[in-house]
C-alpha cells in the first residue's frame, strides 16, 4: 500500500497565522521586492538564475530566439557596467537559440547550456561569458560550442561545474524510436574530454518508451547524478529517474540497480526537475506529479527512499499546477528544502509559488501560510521557474510574467527572515512529541496554554479531531483510530493583550 503527504493548501490560504513567518516580500529590493525586466519587443522567458559571491543577480533565458542573459545589482537595478545595460543577447544559429541552465566557475565566468538550431535538427549548445558580459573568445568558437550527439533532437537542459573546472551537461537526443539521457563532459576551454567515457558523450536508456534528463549534481567524490523522468512499463506512467555515473562516464554499480533509480510518487505520471546533494550524501529530487501536484523525495546515498522523510521517503502537495517543467530547488544553510513553480489556487492565472519542507519532509508551519508562498505579479499568468539564496539567507525567485503586452523576466526577493511581525511566545516554544506517532502524541509548552483550542485536520481539509479549553504545560492527544497519514495540527489561544495567537505543525501518524 502507498502511503504520500499530500497537503491541502487551499485551507492553510484561507486564513494566515499571526505568528512571525518567514518570507516577506524584501522592501529594499526593486519595487517592493519585485523587478521585472523587458529585453526588446518580443516575449521574454526565464530559466535559471544564480547569485555571485557578491550578491549580484544573474538570470539567463530567452528573448524571442535568443540567449539572453541579465545581471543585477543586490539592491534589483539593472548592472550596467554589465553587457549593454545590464543586458547580454546572442544569436547562435540563426534559427532558434534556447538557454536552459548557467552555471558560474570559480574564475566568475558564465557557462550556459540549451540547443541551438533549426527544429527538429537541434544541437547541445554551450556558451561561455566573462564576468563583464562579453563572449568569452577562448571558449569553443567565439565562445559557443555546439554538439552533434544524434540525427536530430539534442538538447541540453542542465550544467554543473566539476572541482576540476570541466564542465558537465545533461540532456537528451532523439535515438531514432525515441529520447535517451545524454551526459557530455567537456575540457575547460570547450572540447569534449576523451578521458569521459572515450569521446566525452554518455548515452543511457532506462525504460522503452523514453526518457528525459532535466538536471545534473557532482558529488564532492566527483561522481555525477542526473535526474528525469522515464516511461516505465510496471505503472504505464512516466516516474522520477535517477541515474549515477562513475568519474569516468561508467554508469555506478553501487547506486540502485546498475546506477539507476526509478521511483513512483502518485501511480501517474511523476517528473524529477531538479536535484540536490545534501553534505551527508543523501540526495534529494523535486518535481511534480500528475494533477498539478509538487513532489519531492529523498534518497540515501545508495539510491534507496529514506524512510525517514516524510512518508516512505516521498512528499507530494498539490500546488494547482499542470505539467509545468520548470521547479527548482535550492537548500538552505538550516537544512530546510525551497522547491518553486507555480499556483493557481488563489487565482484563475497562475502566481509565482514556493513550498518549504523541513528536513524531515514536512511543511515548515514558519514560513508563508503553512509552508507556502504565493505572490501574484503581472494581470495574467505568472510563472516561477528558479530559485536562489544568497549569501544573507535572502531568497530570490525568478521567473516569468505577463505585463499586458508580453512576457518579461521578473525577479522577487524574500526576507529571512520577516522583523517587522513579533511572534507569540507562546507558539515559540510549543513542542509535539513524539512524531511522527502511532496512538497518542503530546503538546508541550513551557509557558503553558490557557483556554486554548486544539484542531486537527486531514489532507482534504476535514477537521477530524478538536478539543477545547486547553490549559497547562501538557496536553495529550489519543489517536488511535486514525488512519495513517499526514495531519495539519492548528492551536489557538487569546493572548492578554487582546490578541490571537495562533501556531500551525504538520504530524505524520504512522499507525496501519
Amino acid at each position: 500500500m502507498k502511503h504520500i503527504i499530500t497537503f491541502n493548501i487551499a485551507l492553510l490560504l484561507m486564513s494566515a497565522p499571526s505568528l512571525a513567518q518567514d518570507g516577506s516580500l524584501d522592501p529594499s529590493f526593486g519595487k517592493a521586492g519585485i523587478v521585472s525586466t523587458r529585453i526588446g519587443l518580443g516575449n521574454n522567458y526565464c530559466k535559471a538564475v544564480v547569485v555571485q559571491e557578491d550578491d549580484k543577480i544573474v538570470v539567463a533565458g530567452n528573448t524571442q530566439n535568443d540567449v539572453a542573459l541579465i545581471r543585477y545589482h543586490s539592491n534589483g537595478s539593472l548592472d550596467t557596467s554589465f553587457g549593454t545595460g545590464g543586458v547580454v543577447t546572442t544569436s547562435i544559429s540563426g534559427g532558434g537559440d534556447v538557454t536552459n541552465g548557467i552555471a558560474i566557475q570559480s574564475d566568475g565566468k558564465f557557462v550556459l547550456v540549451g540547443y541551438s538550431g533549426i527544429f527538429p535538427n537541434y544541437d547541445v549548445l554551450l556558451v561561455r561569458y566573462s564576468e563583464d558580459g562579453a563572449l568569452d573568445e577562448s571558449f569553443g568558437t567565439g565562445g559557443t560550442v555546439l554538439t552533434n550527439i544524434g540525427a536530430k533532437g539534442d538538447q541540453g537542459h542542465a550544467v554543473a561545474i566539476q572541482s576540476d573546472g570541466k564542465i558537465v551537461v545533461a540532456g537528451n537526443y532523439d535515438n531514432g524510436t525515441n529520447s535517451d539521457i545524454v551526459l557530455v563532459r567537456y575540457t575547460e576551454n570547450g572540447k569534449l574530454d576523451s578521458s569521459f567515457h572515450n569521446d566525452g558523450i554518455v548515452t543511457t536508456g532506462v525504460g522503452p518508451a523514453g526518457e528525459i534528463a532535466r538536471s545534473v549534481a557532482v558529488q564532492s567524490d566527483g561522481k555525477i547524478l542526473i535526474t528525469g523522468y522515464s516511461y516505465t512499463p510496471k505503472s504505464f506512467a512516466y516516474e522520477f529517474v535517477i541515474v549515477r555515473y562513475a568519474m569516468d562516464g561508467s554508469l555506478d554499480s553501487s547506486f540502485g540497480i546498475n546506477g539507476i533509480v526509478t521511483t513512483d510518487i502518485v501511480s501517474q505520471n511523476d517528473y524529477g526537475e531538479s536535484i540536490v546533494v545534501l553534505n551527508n550524501g543523501k540526495i534529494i529530487v523535486g518535481g511534480y506529479s500528475f494533477s498539478g501536484n509538487l513532489s519531492v523525495a529523498q534518497y540515501d546515498s545508495s539510491g534507496r527512499l529514506d524512510p525517514l522523510f516524510g512518508v516512505d521517503g516521498k512528499v507530494t502537495l498539490p500546488f494547482g499546477c499542470m505539467y509545468q517543467n520548470d521547479y527548482s530547488i535550492a537548500m538552505q544553510t538550516n537544512g530546510k528544502i525551497l522547491l518553486c513553480g507555480y499556483s493557481t489556487l488563489r487565482s484563475a492565472n497562475s502566481d509565482f509559488a514556493m513550498a518549504r519542507f523541513t528536513d524531515r519532509g514536512l511543511l515548515d508551519p514558519t514560513f508563508g501560510v503553512g509552508g507556502v508562498i504565493t505572490t501574484p505579479i503581472g494581470i495574467a499568468d505568472d510563472v516561477a521557474t528558479a530559485v536562489a539564496i544568497q549569501k544573507d539567507g535572502k531568497i530570490i525567485l525568478a521567473g516569468t510574467s505577463f505585463d499586458g503586452t508580453s512576457n518579461v523576466i521578473t525577479v522577487v526577493r524574500y526576507r529571512i527572515p520577516t522583523t517587522d511581525v513579533v511572534e507569540s511566545s507562546v507558539a515559540s516554544d510549543i513542542a509535539v512529541y513524539p512524531n511522527p506517532f502511532s496512538t497518542q502524541t503530546t503538546f508541550h509548552s513551557v509557558r503553558g496554554f490557557i483556554q486554548a483550542t486544539l484542531a486537527l485536520f486531514n489532507s482534504i481539509g476535514e477537521c477530524v479531531y478538536s478539543e477545547r479549553n486547553i490549559s497547562g504545560t501538557s496536553f495529550t492527544m489519543n489517536c488511535q483510530d486514525l488512519a495513517r497519514g499526514v495531519y495539519y495540527a492548528r492551536m489557538i489561544q487569546p493572548e492578554t493583550s487582546g490578541a490571537t495567537m495562533e501556531w500551525t505543525q504538520t504530524l505524520i501518524h504512522t499507525a496501519p
